[in-house]
Order: C-alpha cells, then sequence, then structure tokens
C-alpha cells in the first residue's frame, strides 16, 4: 500500500467542507463559525456571502465591516489581507497564486495579495498575485488588476 499524503488530503478535505457545504449554510454566523475554524481571521461585523469559494482560509484576513459578496472566489494560497470597510461584489476573484512561464516545470507560485481600508471592488473583477491596492481605490466591474494601485 502506498504512503497517503495526508497535506495534500487536508487540503483536499478543507476545500469539500467549506466550498461544497459550508458556503450553502444560509445563517453567517454558523458559517463564520466553520471559516474561523479553518484558521481564517474575520473581524467584527465582517460577512462573507453564500456561495463564495474559499482556498486556503488560514492564510486570509477580513477586517472589520468588510463584506465578500456571494458567488466570489478568493485564493489564499499566497495569503490574503482584505482591511477594513472594503467591499467586494459578487462575483469578484482574488487569485494569490500563479504559474512561471520561464519556468521549464510550470513552476506553481504565490504572492501575497493586500486590499486596504475604504476600497470597492466591483462585479466580477479579478485581483491577481502580488498586488497592493491603496485606500479608497474602486476597481472596476470585469477589470483585471495586478500591481500597486495608486493614492
Amino acid at each position: 500500500m502506498k504512503n497517503i499524503d495526508w497535506d495534500f488530503l487536508k487540503k483536499d478535505m478543507t476545500f469539500i467542507i467549506l466550498n461544497c457545504l459550508v458556503n450553502r449554510i444560509p445563517c453567517w454566523r454558523i458559517r463564520k463559525k466553520f471559516y474561523e475554524g479553518f484558521g481564517m481571521k474575520i473581524g467584527k461585523g465582517a460577512r462573507i456571502g453564500l456561495y463564495t469559494i474559499i482556498i486556503a482560509p488560514q492564510k486570509i484576513e477580513l477586517g472589520e465591516r468588510s463584506i465578500i459578496n456571494h458567488s466570489c472566489f478568493v485564493d489564499g494560497s499566497g495569503k490574503v489581507i482584505i482591511e477594513n470597510d472594503v467591499s467586494i461584489s459578487c462575483f469578484a476573484k482574488i487569485i494569490s497564486c500563479t504559474h512561471s512561464t520561464r519556468s521549464e516545470i510550470f513552476e506553481y507560485k504565490t504572492n501575497p495579495i493586500w486590499i486596504k481600508n475604504n476600497v470597492w471592488i466591483a462585479t466580477e473583477a479579478i485581483i491577481l498575485d502580488n498586488s497592493i491596492i491603496e485606500e479608497k481605490a474602486i476597481i472596476g466591474s470585469g477589470s483585471i488588476f495586478k500591481g500597486e494601485s495608486r493614492e
């Protein structure tokens, strides 16, 4: 019998539990307890909408009064910090990983994303790895953002 890769199994089970079961629970208070139980830091008054996909919750911080609306995708593999009073509209994606196109093996890489206070990320916007979004920035609907916003 082959050795079992317990780390891989744990990641798979976390994904299945959070994204096939927990994200469908209609009561936010119950969903919040599960997300926190899996290591996510969630500030007072913050919320995550139904059907949002969460990857690597232990590397995601959601600040006070910040909202991730329904049907979003948040991949914390490279670390995602969302500060206070941030609004992330439905169907937005935050992706903190990528692959190196210069690598012969298409190497998997992770890089952090930092979204500062009072940011609005509009519907279907995509935030890519290694990005910093400064305070009060607006990322428009359908935009793809990578890099650093200007103050």
